[in-house]
């Protein structure tokens, strides 16, 4: 046996501290995950007033939204979240859906894919890469301002740019509104007028699609832009849908117009005065685009650079990333340590505040708990006791 010997000791104790480190870590990284899936609610207890929630946030991802009806719809525009919560007001009650979608044009799409079609409750905005759906209970819309306002405050509004597609409709007799931006078949199927160009139309490349209502010669006229990437491609589509009209029945394509327009294909249906709508249909201006050539980006001048939307929105995404990713593996670390550091040291000072209650602090350890098979008294004849003692043997 030995003397109580603190190296020992202190050894012990290190141990356990990297024990509670290791299980400390364990423990918080639930804690982690479930700080993360908090942070990410978007629809508040009390958003303001006296509207409170009365029922918990649910939240549908792509396997589960997949079943709504036009989810096909939302997955053209990049529905990546839906989340709805239910509020009350007094004995008033306000359904909020918030339709989480990958780009802010996507939002805009799908907003105005569904105006004009929404029940007299129900009001949408857009803000950022969210849509906002608000149901009241009452037909008259007495939707509190507020509640919409309040709810906003949670966006993290990402960086993007609106399509710019919508703007090269001409303003002249548009039906306020009815602007309508779609980036699959499954929206024009449904646009009314224009369904039957669903499986002609080919959307790969880019292609995006904006429509509007005019008042034309005391009717109603139809007016789409196609907007393709490259010539080619708008020659092919062009080809694509004069094939389609001449295949059709006469009531088919009977007062359409198609025409091109750069890489825009111009197609007006209802068209009751042709003239009317051909000064309507040259106010489309398709602005062309002046591409570099060359093996890498150095080879374009600098002032002919100008930043890709979606690499900037995708870099930023990226480096917000890893900002959260550093902050809390740096709090994890912290946290661990400080919760090591504290189990280690109460363990350790609680067997010494043991050891001095019972009177052991002076005595001799047990070695931490091992045992000592002590065989010197029987190998080593008596004389020869003295070489387990220290100096010269008498002390």
């Amino acid at each position: 046996m030995y003397k109580l010997n603190h190296k020992l000791q202190f050894r012990k104790s290190a141990l356990f501290l990297w024990a509670a480190l290791f299980c400390s870590s364990l423990q918080l990284f639930p804690v982690l995950v479930f700080a993360q899936g908090a942070g990410s609610d978007l629809l508040p207890d009390n958003p303001a007033g006296e509207w409170h929630a009365i029922s918990r946030t649910r939240v549908l991802k792509s396997d589960e939204w997949s079943v709504l009806p036009d989810a096909s719809v939302y997955s053209e525009y990049g529905l990546q979240r839906l989340h709805s919560r239910v509020y009350a007001k007094g004995t008033a009650r306000a359904t909020v859906e918030i339709f989480e979608l990958r780009f802010p044009s996507g939002a805009y799409g799908l907003y105005t894919f569904n105006r004009g079609s929404l029940s007299p409750n129900r009001h949408e905005f857009h803000e950022g890469s969210y849509l906002v759906s608000i149901e009241s209970g009452s037909i008259d819309k007495q939707l509190d301002d507020a509640l919409a306002e309040n709810i906003k405050k949670n966006f993290v509004v990402q960086s993007g740019n609106l399509p710019q597609l919508p703007y090269h409709l001409p303003q002249q007799n548009k039906i306020a509104d009815s602007e309508k931006y779609l980036l699959g078949p499954e929206a024009l199927a449904r646009l009314k007028g224009f369904s039957g160009l669903k499986n002609v139309i080919k959307f790969a490349g880019g292609v995006e699609i904006v429509s509007a209502d005019y008042q034309s010669a005391g009717g109603t006229m139809g007016l789409m832009i196609i907007e393709y990437q490259t010539p080619q491609t708008a020659a092919d589509g062009y080809k694509a849908i004069t094939k389609y009209l001449d295949s059709a029945n006469h009531d088919a394509k009977e007062n359409r117009i198609l025409k091109r327009v750069g890489n825009y294909l111009v197609h007006a249906i209802n068209v009751k005065d042709a003239t009317e709508a051909g000064n309507l249909i040259s106010q489309i201006k398709y602005d062309y685009k002046v591409y570099w050539e060359g093996r890498k980006m150095s080879d374009v001048p600098l002032e002919f650079r100008p930043p890709d939307p979606t690499l900037v929105e995708d870099a930023n995404r990226t480096l917000m990333i890893m900002v959260r990713s550093l902050y809390w593996v740096g709090a994890l670390m912290s946290g661990t340590v400080f919760l090591g550091l504290l189990a280690g040291g109460t363990f350790f000072y609680w067997r010494r505040y043991r050891r001095r209650k019972l009177g052991l602090d002076g005595l001799f350890s047990d070695a931490g708990g091992s045992i000592r098979l002590n065989l010197d008294d029987y190998l080593l004849e008596p004389r020869q006791s003295s070489v387990k003692q220290l100096g010269d043997g008498n002390s």
